[in-house]
């Protein structure tokens, strides 16, 4: 634990910054000459916009190495014109670019808002490298972060297009950040594996810069088990840097050199190499590199005795980069331990608290949670697969993703027919509960209709054969009385007009009790019984079509009833002058019909009447279906029973 924290952050967080980026329009040099050359060729007139914007980009990457924030101003507007143009690749480059620029201030949220609209644009172009190097500045973002799953799919999206691209340097770019996410999880094996083919892809593209990156990521490793190996590779990446005169790459380079003395306990040279990286980086002016710079040297004073100038510098590394929490945790450290030797015993505990705090603060974040997760990759078969995906060329990921494309159709599939068997069953269980409620409903109705139905025969037979025999009686024993006495000519008159009102009544009786029972009903049938109440009806026509069987006399006694209705309401309410009834007879269903010519009425304000009701509720009972049309030329009334599911009504 003492060396993790005397090391402070990690060399190859900061020094991956090398495999970052994949240059689409030239090489920088960070020197002012070219950052003025530019900005002259800029302001000539009569250029072409793709120059302009190879113009404006150029000045992004270069001010990379002298002022980041002045690069961002022509970042935006090349962006400006890119948008203007509609010119996507260019439009992708200088999102990726400026976001970068953002990047190296450490302003991560901005850095993320730039990359991300990068992807729109650059998934457009028929080639992949704009692509690609947009997923790779991604997954170095999500690094910088600590943000280990989404920098490490960030990056195999970004290997995989350039291997389809056939881009040997960015796959050795991405080689390289793959083989830092190793190094970060202490894996120095696989690290070391995916550095050389890195190396000899830089080695086939004579990439200098990624030569380098291999070269600090090497240190790192072999800083673990062969610190003069360590040493010389070192010396080799600062060597590469100072001819490419890359001044941030050299200044990581001297950082990672001094750290590697500061191991073997030569204090002096890691004094030296430190103070060269601390002056590059006051130079190019990148607040996440100098504050591991003055950490490095907080560290290498601590071990000199000097502890008050440790703690300064410690101070200043914290102001100029307090989101690393390895830096965090480093400066705080360096906090307690010099505060101890110079007796400041109660700051010491100030600042343990603070160190807990962070510590604890850290651990419910999830970075350890994340950390972890990774480190026993290898230690599970299942996180070992997805370590293992690192591993593969491109034939492995390509079946990889065929495999869990197949998995996750073959999961939709399988939760869509569960949601659907899960609906069908819900619809069944509503359905059956309607079923069990209209049953409820059709048998109670039934019971009406039978009750109904008894009592208008009861009736009828009352009325024909009580009070139909009684006036019958009266009628016979009338005109014996006439002949026996003698009558006046008013008086017999009267007794002619008495014995005319009888007879009327008697035909109205009966007529009545026909109607409530029809006796032709129940012998003859529906065709029938419905011709004989038309006929005496002036302005009602009957006609039937189909077979004339016998219906279930439940039911033919509900067709009788509800054209009754029918046709009395069309003659109370509709003022027709004519009204046409229809009956169709099949072997399957039986449908009726009741037109007339009347005023009708407005179905959308004018509610069913009870005489309607109770014809739809009867026509319900027996499963069927009514359906209304009114207008102002009159009121068409047609209903549908199918005999197959009334069998249970004969």
């Amino acid at each position: 634990m003492e060396r993790f924290i005397i090391r402070g952050v990690p060399q190859y967080i900061i020094l991956s910054f090398s495999f970052i980026f994949l240059v689409l329009s030239m090489n920088a040099s960070g020197q002012q000459p070219i950052v003025d050359s530019l900005k002259l060729e800029l302001e000539k007139k009569n250029i072409s916009v793709d120059r302009q914007l190879e113009l404006y980009d150029a000045l992004v990457y270069n001010f990379w190495e002298q002022d980041a924030e002045k690069g961002i101003e022509y970042g935006k507007k090349g962006i400006a014109l890119a948008k203007k143009h509609d010119n996507k690749k260019w439009l992708s480059i200088l999102y990726s670019h400026t976001a970068m620029s953002f990047f190296y201030l450490s302003q991560y949220d901005s850095a993320h808002y730039y990359q991300d609209l990068a992807f729109e644009p650059a998934s457009e172009l028929t080639g992949f490298k704009e692509l690609a190097s947009a997923h790779m500045n991604k997954g170095s973002i999500y690094k910088m972060q600590d943000n280990h799953p989404e920098a490490i799919k960030e990056y195999l999206k970004s290997l995989q297009l350039f291997e389809k691209e056939g881009h040997d340097q960015g796959r050795g770019m991405a080689l390289g950040n793959i083989a830092h996410v190793y190094l970060q999880l202490r894996n120095f094996k696989q690290a070391e594996k995916y550095l050389k083919q890195s190396e000899d892809l830089a080695i086939k593209s004579n990439n200098k810069e990624s030569l380098g990156s291999v070269a600090i990521a090497l240190t790192n490793i072999y800083q673990e088990t062969d610190m003069p190996k360590a040493i010389d590779y070192a010396k080799r990446a600062v060597d590469i840097y100072n001819q490419l005169g890359n001044k941030y790459s050299e200044a990581v380079a001297l950082s990672v050199l001094g750290r590697c003395y500061q191991e073997t306990g030569d204090y002096k040279q890691a004094e030296l190499f430190t103070e060269r990286g601390l002056a590059l980086a006051e130079e190019v002016n990148y607040p996440n590199l100098l504050a591991q710079l003055l950490i490095n040297l907080s560290n290498v004073r601590y071990y000199q005795g000097n502890y008050h100038e440790s703690d300064q510098l410690a101070s200043e590394a914290r102001k100029l980069d307090s989101s690393n929490i390895e830096i965090k945790h480093n400066v705080l450290y360096n906090h307690i331990r010099n505060n101890m030797y110079l007796g400041n015993l109660k700051t010491v505990e100030d600042y343990i608290d603070e160190y807990s705090e962070s510590i604890q603060q850290f651990a419910t974040d999830g970075y350890q949670e994340s950390i972890s997760d990774l480190e026993v990759k290898y230690e599970t078969e299942k996180k070992e697969l997805q370590i293992t995906a690192l591993e593969k060329q491109r034939q492995l990921y390509i079946w990889l993703g065929i495999a869990i494309g197949g998995i996750l159709l073959i999961a939709l599939a399988f939760a869509f027919v569960r949601y659907r068997l899960a609906v069908n069953k819900r619809k069944l269980a509503e359905q059956e509960s309607r079923r069990l409620e209209q049953e409820k409903q059709l048998v109670a109705v039934q019971a009406t209709l039978d009750g109904e139905a008894a009592e208008r025969t009861r009736l009828a037979k009352d009325l024909h054969d009580g009070l139909g025999g009684m006036l019958s009686a009266v009628k016979l024993n009338l005109p014996q009385v006439n002949g026996d006495a003698l009558l006046e000519a008013m008086d017999v008159t009267r007794f002619q007009t008495a014995l005319g009102m009888l007879d009327d009544s008697i035909q109205e009786l009966r007529r009545v009790a026909h109607h409530m029972m029809p006796e032709s009903l129940l012998r003859y049938g529906l065709k029938v019984s419905l011709a004989d109440f038309c006929a005496a009806i002036p302005t009602a026509d009957f006609h039937y079509f189909g077979d004339e069987g016998r219906l279930p006399s439940k039911m033919e006694i509900m067709v009788y009833r509800c054209i009754h209705e029918l046709v009395n309401n069309a003659l109370k309410h509709a003022d027709a002058n004519h009204i046409n009834v229809q009956l169709v007879q099949e072997s399957n269903r039986v449908s009726f019909t009741v037109q007339d010519n009347g005023k009708g009425f407005d179905q959308q304000t004018t509610s069913e009447g009870m005489g309607l009701r109770n014809i739809r509720q009867r026509v319900e009972a027996f499963q069927g279906e009514m359906d209304v049309l009114s207008s102002s030329q009159g009121t068409e009334i047609h209903v549908e029973l199918e005999l197959k599911k009334n069998k249970s009504y004969d």
